[in-house]
């Protein structure tokens, strides 16, 4: 079966040089879904090997791939919206090693959160994304409130701060929506992985201005008061599963990050 996967991983299969402690795997063949900030998406004309800014690399995932790729802490799956795209999931992870193992998932059955569970999932990600006074203009599948309802079923399943829901910051939402519905989400067992919004040529939404780094800071010091309660420089880290840095996957490199990666902390923090 055909995945793709993230250059820092693809690197690490051709030169041995780990770059992250997580593993990152998508899905191959698009999405039907119609998010306008997605080059995954059936709207999109961009490269079907790009997520966000990060080029992603086709291989077969086998046994062999399955074996190189254990020495991760952590295996993530970013999945699309296709045809039979969760029985593909349960074949991806059937073979997949490693011990720690996360999923990024639209609202699907629950029957199958417990087979995730099963083959060691142990952290959910959702995609909601926006607020839903903006549901229909970013071009979201389903409704706001099915995903919500899909959220706190997660919860239950995989247990109170197990399951992350992803806000993209910049897509015309306000401070106060965004801090409302994190706050919402933390009263019912979820934590919050924060992105900043990206333009990508060849979506709906290549032309739409990314947020100044200042408002995405504010964000993160929001989100860290609201789960943490304190503030912190440690709220400039990427916020997601246990391992996971998704290295430039909102920023160049050579301009200032957005996401800090757990490795570059101890510079940050001199800088």
């Amino acid at each position: 079966m055909k995945v793709l996967l993230s250059s820092g991983t693809y690197y690490y299969l051709k030169r041995g040089i780990k770059v992250s402690e997580t593993a990152y795997a998508l899905q191959y063949g698009g999405c039907e879904g119609k998010c306008k900030f997605c080059t995954q998406s059936v709207l999109s004309n961009a490269d079907k090997t790009y997520l966000s800014r990060v080029k992603w690399y086709l291989v077969d995932f086998n046994d062999e791939t399955a074996e190189k790729l254990s020495i991760f802490s952590r295996f993530c799956l970013q999945t699309v919206i296709k045809k039979g795209f969760v029985d593909e999931v349960i074949d991806i992870l059937k073979l997949t090693r490693n011990k720690h193992k996360s999923v990024t998932i639209t609202p699907i059955e629950v029957s199958y959160l417990y087979k995730f569970k099963e083959l060691n999932v142990d952290y959910l990600g959702v995609g909601l994304d926006t607020v839903k006074r903006l549901w229909d203009y970013v071009g979201k599948p389903y409704t706001f409130d099915e995903y919500m309802k899909f959220i706190k079923e997660a919860v239950r399943v995989f247990g109170r701060g197990h399951v992350y829901a992803h806000l993209i910051v910049g897509l015309g939402e306000t401070d106060d929506e965004l801090i409302s519905l994190m706050k919402e989400l933390k009263d019912i067992g979820a934590e919050v992985a924060l992105f900043a919004f990206t333009p990508v040529k060849g979506t709906p939404f290549e032309n739409l201005e990314r947020p100044s780094l200042e408002r995405y800071r504010h964000i993160q010091r929001m989100r860290y008061i609201i789960f943490e309660g304190k503030n912190s420089k440690l709220a400039y880290l990427t916020s997601g599963c246990p391992s996971c840095d998704r290295p430039y996957y909102n920023e160049d490199p050579r301009d200032k990050l957005y996401n800090i990666p757990l490795r570059d902390f101890r510079w940050y923090m001199g800088s």
